[in-house]
């Protein structure tokens, strides 16, 4: 129900006559020092000391965010706001010393609360992420304590046979968890190349984390090169056949060239493991709208709405069924809800161009199609070969806009 125009043109004035207040800029700084065992090296003793540093820093932030009313509002219990704080706001290392038998290390991190709850919102709308930070935050609490039992065998003079490279192996699933946190840092804040990197120094450190080459190829994915994402989802399927997210990120970079036949066939797999997970059917409706079925694609993007309608990527593939479908108001009330819940995302604004340039609407495609590159400078070269462009590519103010 609309509100009476007396009321609104109340409201805009209260908004007008009171300032916002920026939250203020917080840093927090601990120290940890760690005594080394004798399985220890210096880099086994600084991935642990880094490890409980982290811990100590975020415990502190997410007593402080959960405070902050911009975050209390999300209704999250503070283990969830810490958890994912953990793969938002990057470690930043003061000072760290070793002098062979210990290793002290000093890290802050600075907490912008409402560039926090700008992520924390993002990050509430990425399943895929908030079940990988949970999944390895449990994984590190179990590499901790194996750590603890195994140093406390050597202490007891129990068997060491075999147990220094068992430690080895624990450890580094904490240097992989250092890189994908890092990584997963970068991507939110669409640094595609740095998280690529972040992740392959995380797929380095353990090879045997699925996790690093599932974020191998959503790097690759978000940079466009998909069929380097596609042999990352095949590695990452290799080691956990049962993860999901394999099949929806793969379905993915199938839609991404088009070949739409296999994007199902691979959602139609995630949908098996899993019925409850949005992503899988916003990218299956996806491939039914790339393959013509505009009213299974509406099918499944209405389902996608129901279990989590403030992910924003529903309402903009929902766009294009709508589109196919000849519902144009639709499409544009879609669009306009992708824009709402994520105004700051350099895709939303990206698809909104491509929909008024195919529409001809020339002005409104180029004013979304600057906020778009704005935000991620890696679309420009997308823009100049993406034939929803095409009619533009001869524009001086579309040149100067890519070039």
């Amino acid at each position: 129900m609309k509100k009476p125009v007396s009321i609104s043109i109340v409201l805009l004035l209260l908004l007008t006559l009171v300032p916002s207040v920026p939250a203020e800029t917080k840093t927090f700084i601990k120290e940890y020092t760690y005594q080394a065992s004798d399985f220890d090296s210096k880099i086994s003793s600084r991935a642990i000391a880094l490890e409980q540093a982290k811990r100590l820093l975020l415990e502190e932030v997410g007593s402080y965010l959960i405070s902050e009313t911009n975050v209390k509002d999300f209704q999250l219990t503070k283990d969830r706001i810490t958890a994912l704080t953990g793969g938002i706001v990057q470690t930043e290392i003061l000072d760290e010393k070793w002098d062979g038998k210990t290793y002290y290390l000093k890290a802050k991190m600075t907490v912008d609360p409402d560039e926090v709850a700008k992520s924390l919102e993002g990050m509430k709308q990425n399943s895929q992420k908030s079940r990988e930070l949970e999944e390895t935050n449990r994984k590190i609490d179990e590499a901790l304590k194996k750590i603890k039992k195994l140093q406390d065998d050597l202490a007891a003079g129990k068997a060491t046979e075999g147990r220094q490279q068992e430690y080895s192996k624990v450890v580094d699933e904490l240097k992989a968890k250092e890189w994908i946190d890092k990584g997963v840092a970068l991507m939110n804040s669409e640094d595609y190349n740095g998280a690529l990197a972040a992740f392959e120094n995380a797929a380095r450190a353990n090879p045997e984390s699925p996790w690093a080459f599932i974020d191998k190829g959503w790097a690759y994915n978000s940079l466009g090169y998909y069929d380097q994402a596609l042999k990352e989802f095949d590695r990452a399927a290799a080691l956990d056949p049962k993860n999901l997210w394999i099949y929806v990120n793969r379905g993915h970079s199938y839609n991404s060239q088009g070949d739409y036949r296999h994007g199902l066939i691979e959602e139609n797999k995630a949908i098996e493991f899993d019925p409850n997970v949005a992503w899988a059917y916003i990218d299956r409706g996806w491939s039914y709208t790339g393959l013509g079925n505009f009213a299974q694609a509406l099918v499944d993007l209405n389902r996608a709405e129901q279990l989590d309608p403030q992910i924003p990527y529903i309402y903009s593939s929902r766009v294009w069924a709508h589109n196919g479908l000849g519902n144009h108001s639709q499409a544009l009330d879609d669009l306009q809800k992708s824009l709402n819940i994520s105004p700051n995302n350099s895709w939303m604004r990206w698809n909104a161009a491509a929909y008024y340039a195919l529409s001809g609407n020339k002005s409104r495609a180029l004013s979304e199609l600057k906020k778009a590159v704005s935000l991620n400078a890696s679309l420009k070269q997308r823009s100049k070969i993406d034939r929803s462009f095409q009619s533009l590519w001869d524009d001086e103010d579309f040149r100067r806009i890519v070039d």
